[in-house]
């Protein structure tokens, strides 16, 4: 009987176990990785640079010299007498100013400025799918800290129904915590839509297309939080949105040589040969030619072209410097947000351990009769939201860590925090 017992056992958690083995644990490296390589914004900034690419070897093949054939024939018709003339020639035409000002560079620091825009974007998937990471996290902590109050408020529960039925407690005890409960599991309820909600953007983010369950590494959250980010070692050097805007400038300065380009002179070459049918003339003959094509007039189009560069250029530094002030505003503010969440989270861990005492003097109150249900309801309450607001603000401080990190573009700091393991 205890063997067929053992077998029964043994089957039932077989596909359990079979099942939990299938489902890989992901790392939050994992996740940035995963992230990263299944981006469509980053797939599309890819092919940016590709096209861009090709447009700069487009651009770099207008400093070679243009060569181009012809193959015609005339006829002449004079009032003493006809003829038809047939010749085969080439010619080229080299643009003196795009090979001497090399004006492809423009478009070669085109690429480089896609390039930065798509770092910045990186830096924005890598921000948003390790938010998720540990807003899931925390997620399964307060859900753990709502089941250990449900299972501690059952057996409070059976104790109340237990002490009614004795006479030592009315049935508004029981009914009391029975609508406890209640709340609890509807709690339990809204917490498990949140972690849905989360899961389907994280999943998807990650490339699935049918978002499942996700079982993800946990992390020292408690030495996370320990972590103090200072805005004076911020680098924004390596910012790639302000390096984006100083791309963007150089392109521009590069383009006003592709502008002035225009005025340099053309160099055209040329020859071939005759098939002269005039019975006057001296019969076929080879000609070469040679000439240049210099610009002398069009209407001030060149220097209308450099001033709207030179505008241009100054919109472009504007923003570059509200985009930094920007920056700067934003990191002071964490800087300054991450100082007192610090403060707030130690005074919750001394209301949490205020109201541990107060739950455990309260348990045995309750017991002895010194206090109402409702007095220790509310000692369990208060306890639990405790726990619930110490979790709440360390993803507060978790969320504005990443985000100091983006913004400094340390995307090591970020996968750092991988290898900050929960400890057992």
């Amino acid at each position: 009987m205890k063997l067929l017992r053992i077998l029964l056992l043994t089957l039932i958690l077989l596909p359990l176990l079979s099942f939990a083995q299938s489902v890989p644990v992901l790392s939050l490296q994992n996740c940035i990785d995963s992230a990263v390589k299944n981006s469509y914004l980053l797939q599309a900034n890819e092919s940016d640079i590709k096209a861009a690419s090709r447009q700069e070897l487009f651009e770099k093949s207008k400093a070679i010299p243009k060569v181009s054939g012809e193959l015609a024939s005339e006829s002449r018709f004079l009032k003493p007498y006809d003829f038809s003339q047939v010749w085969a020639s080439v010619h080229a035409d080299w643009s003196l100013g795009d090979y001497l000002l090399k004006t492809d560079r423009a478009a070669r620091q085109q690429v480089e400025t896609i390039r930065l825009l798509k770092q910045q974007n990186r830096l924005d998937v890598i921000g948003k799918v390790s938010s998720l990471y540990m807003a899931l996290l925390l997620n399964q902590k307060q859900k753990e800290i709502l089941n250990t109050r449900l299972n501690f408020m059952q057996k409070h529960y059976d104790l109340a129904v237990s002490l009614w039925k004795a006479g030592l407690r009315t049935q508004m005890d029981v009914l009391q915590s029975k609508a406890e409960i209640i709340k609890i599991q509807q709690d339990t309820v809204r917490l498990a839509m949140t972690r849905d909600n989360l899961v389907q953007e994280l999943a998807r983010m990650l490339g699935q297309d049918r978002p499942g369950s996700l079982h993800l590494q946990t992390l020292n959250t408690e030495e996370i939080v320990k972590i103090q980010p200072s805005i004076a070692d911020a680098d924004l050097n390596n910012n790639p949105l302000l390096l984006s805007y100083a791309s963007k400038i150089k392109t521009q300065k590069m383009t006003k040589q592709a502008i002035k380009a225009q005025q340099y002179p053309h160099l055209n070459l040329g020859g071939g040969y005759f098939n002269d049918a005039d019975p006057t003339g001296d019969g076929n003959y080879w000609r070469i030619n040679a000439g240049i094509n210099v610009p002398i007039y069009y209407g001030h189009e060149i220097r209308k072209l450099a001033s709207v560069s030179d505008a241009q250029t100054a919109a472009i530094a504007s923003r570059q410097r509200q985009a930094k002030r920007k920056i700067l505003i934003h990191l002071g503010q964490i800087e300054s947000k991450l100082v007192q969440l610090r403060k707030l989270m130690q005074l919750q861990q001394l209301q949490l351990n205020t109201a541990q005492n107060t739950v455990d003097f309260s348990e045995v109150n309750y017991k002895a009769g010194l206090i109402t249900n409702l007095e220790f309801i509310t000692a369990q309450q208060q306890l639990t939201t405790s726990k619930l607001a110490v979790e709440a603000s360390r993803l507060d401080y978790l969320m504005n860590l990443i985000e100091f990190y983006v913004s400094t573009n340390r995307v090591d700091k970020i996968k750092a925090l991988a290898s900050m393991k929960s400890i057992p």
